[in-house]
């Protein structure tokens, strides 16, 4: 159990990386505040870990509501006692579009989501880290923030913010 009586919070815990990231937590005794849009996606992750030394509790944000993000941390700290690892891995894709056809919604949407919520929860996890002594902060980025790829231009672009503020 190498992460027995350790908190995680993990988002875009529902499906893909994140779920497994949760999972995985879980599995090796991590209690795990798992993140999503809709909790009930979470039923299935919750059920899938009963068994296991950590336990995992759905918690229902809009990673883009600065609000929800700061609850969210004081909801693991409340629920469990404490913070240790904080995973940002919503995000979402592009449409594929090129700087020259991307619409001003398309690039404000994956903004919102792959940087200013990783922005949001960074802040007020480091604040907590600070008061306590020390903490732990992955965010998922991509190849594509470092060397562009096969998505879009907002994409590769919002990586790349994320490596800079993980840099940071």
């Amino acid at each position: 159990m190498r992460l027995k009586d350790k908190t995680a919070i993990v988002t875009g815990a529902s499906s893909g990386m994140g779920r497994e990231i949760a999972y995985y937590f879980a599995k090796e005794g991590a209690n795990v505040l798992a993140v999503a849009r809709r909790a009930e996606r979470l039923s299935q992750l919750i059920e899938d870990t009963k068994d296991f030394e950590g336990k995992v509790v759905a918690f229902a944000a809009d990673v883009t509501n600065k609000n929800k993000v700061e609850d969210m941390i004081d909801e693991a700290v409340k629920i469990f006692g404490s913070l240790d690892v904080l995973v940002n891995n919503a995000g979402i894709m592009d449409d594929m579009s090129g700087v020259g056809d991307v619409s001003d919604e398309m690039f404000d949407k994956v903004f919102d989501i792959n940087v200013k919520s990783v922005l949001f929860s960074m802040r007020k996890a480091v604040k907590y880290f600070e008061e306590v002594g020390g903490g732990n902060i992955i965010n998922v980025a991509s190849i594509g923030g470092l060397h562009g790829g096969i998505a879009g231009s907002t994409y590769t672009a919002s990586k790349h913010a994320v490596i800079g503020l993980t840099k940071r």
